[in-house]
């Protein structure tokens, strides 16, 4: 029978490979990952989520959001770049854009994003390839 803390060690490494698929060990807390999966599939950092009555969000423009399940959403870090902020799994095919009657005042965009304008952001993710750790820093 396995320890508590291998059992849990698994679960750690079947969650990573379950939300950002493939991922390479940069040390025993840091990892990389591929941003864009394919046309459809991206995973992207942002800062741009927000908890609606209990459920995520993400900005995507001065009243808009897209709201995102539980399991399409991490919290990372990087302590070098002071990094905190939210690893969000997006789908081009699941894309739908919800309207508030009144603007975020924490928020300001110029124009709407499309999926197409996050996939440009994950592309240039990938290309810079930050290492990432899970969770937030205290």
């Amino acid at each position: 029978m396995a320890s508590y803390s291998e059992y849990m060690k698994s679960r750690k490494e079947k969650d990573l490979a379950f939300f950002f698929g493939e991922t390479k060990k940069m040390t025993n807390k840091y990892f990389s990952f591929k941003r864009v999966v394919d046309d459809d599939n991206i995973i992207i950092i942002t800062n741009n989520i927000k908890t609606i009555k209990g459920s995520f969000v993400m900005m995507v423009d001065n009243n808009k959001v897209i709201y995102l399940k539980d399991w399409q959403v991490r919290p990372i870090h990087n302590y070098g770049a002071d990094i905190n902020a939210y690893a969000v799994k997006l789908n081009r095919k699941y894309w739908k854009v919800y309207t508030f009657k009144s603007d975020f005042e924490d928020m300001a965009f110029e124009k709407e994003e499309t999926f197409d304008d996050l996939m440009a952001v994950a592309i240039e993710q990938d290309e810079e390839n930050m290492p990432v750790a899970l969770g937030h820093m205290g």
